[in-house]
């Protein structure tokens, strides 16, 4: 008969159990990894997007995938805010419904009966993402949530958005809620030019006190980039299943305001940096006049202004190139009254355009000689960028020749 030694069976049977415990190690890490892998690449099975603005006039500096239709997710928020600031005061009461308690998603845990400011409620819905916030807010401007969501769409179309359309006020999934990159861009640009918005989605804390109607609470930002990052001052961060992870952030650096948005990006955080870092090293502001300032003046009294005002990004490289043309319109007929359009102004990098709006009269324009003046302007305009002063020369328009009137 043949002995066995005891002490090899116990060997063996260590052996098995370690071989079964770095198994089951090893399937974690790989179950694991194939998930992270996974998430990283989602952003390229289901669509992603992504687009660096200026400001200052919605101005387009970069992008990807930028007019593709994709969810949004919280950043729906921007339009919520836009649309409550522009139908109600800030202080004004809201008493919080039924309908906005327990609302999906994040939340500020609003109770029924509870009662805010407006401002108060704006503050939950941009730092802390409330989805009860955005439903309360919705019923306090509109008759009924349905009604709000026609405000808001209404607002997405005078602003031209061609990819957009809201079925909710917090963003939560519907396949008939979206957006793209470009007009999220140029939403968070008429945003952040709104001085009551802006102060809230840059602000780190917000306390409301205590009340006899509602308890004292502290809400803190959500939004890491306003630590993070250099002159970040902005704005909403967004998360579904459906969307991914995505941020609308902003930065003023040498009085220059950038918006970037990133849609299912995995890393966003990250790359929203990134993004803004290529756009402050590349990019600087110009500006000739606002809006009811004088871009230039004739001899013959007549002064011209722009609509919007004189206010663009342009590469530093081709600050020095920068000229504008002039396309007066046809047609005019004396007396001119202040305020009415006399064409348009383009100003180009080369043969890039850069920026065009209206060109319109200051005061009233009685003579044919002050109107040929105004529509023949050929003088350089002054515009500023950083602390410098540049002139910006006019190129005639092609087939459009000097005193063409």
């Amino acid at each position: 008969m043949v002995e066995f030694d005891k002490s090899d069976f116990r060997r063996d049977e260590k052996v098995i159990k370690l071989l079964k415990v770095f198994s089951v190690i090893l399937i974690f890490i790989t179950i694991f990894s194939i998930i992270t892998i996974s998430n990283k690449n989602c952003a390229a099975e289901s669509g992603s997007a992504y687009a660096v603005f200026y400001a200052g006039g919605a101005q387009l500096l970069s992008g990807e995938n930028v007019d593709a239709r994709l969810p949004m997710a919280s950043t729906t928020k921007i339009m919520t805010a836009l649309t409550v600031i522009e139908h109600c005061g800030l202080n004004e009461t809201v008493i919080v419904p039924k309908e906005a308690v327990g609302v999906e998603g994040s939340s500020v845990y609003l109770r029924e009966g509870e009662r805010f400011t407006v401002e108060q409620l704006l503050y939950a819905l941009m730092l802390r993402s409330g989805n009860d916030s955005a439903v309360a807010l919705a019923l306090h401007v509109g008759k009924n949530m349905d009604d709000f969501v026609m405000m808001m769409n209404e607002y997405a179309a005078r602003l031209g958005l061609e990819n957009t359309r809201f079925a909710n006020p917090h963003g939560l999934h519907d396949p008939d809620h979206y957006t793209s990159a470009r007009d999220l861009g140029v939403i968070a640009c008429r945003a952040m030019n709104d001085s009551v918005f802006k102060r809230i989605v840059s602000c780190k804390r917000y306390d409301v006190p205590a009340s006899e109607y509602t308890t004292a609470r502290t809400w803190y930002n959500k939004n890491k980039l306003l630590s993070l990052y250099d002159g970040a001052n902005g704005v909403k961060t967004g998360y579904t299943t459906k969307s991914g992870r995505c941020l609308v952030s902003a930065a003023e650096r040498g009085g220059m305001q950038l918006v970037c948005v990133v849609l299912n990006r995995y890393d966003m955080w990250n790359e929203s940096m990134s993004h803004l870092d290529a756009a402050f090293g590349e990019y600087c502001a110009v500006r000739g006049c606002k809006e009811d300032e004088a871009l230039f003046s004739t001899s013959d009294g007549v002064a011209a202004g722009v609509r919007g005002g004189l206010d663009f990004a342009a590469k530093k490289a081709d600050i020095s190139s920068l000229h504008y043309r002039i396309t007066p319109d046809r047609g005019h007929k004396l007396p001119i009254k202040a305020g009415a359009d006399l064409g348009r102004i383009e100003v180009f990098a080369g043969e890039r355009l850069l920026f065009s709006s209206r060109l319109y009269t200051i005061n009233d324009i009685v003579t044919e000689k002050q109107l040929y003046a105004a529509e023949n302007y050929r003088g350089e305009v002054e515009a500023k960028y950083g602390s410098e002063a540049e002139q910006i020369s006019c190129k005639l328009r092609s087939g459009v020749p000097q005193g063409s009137r």
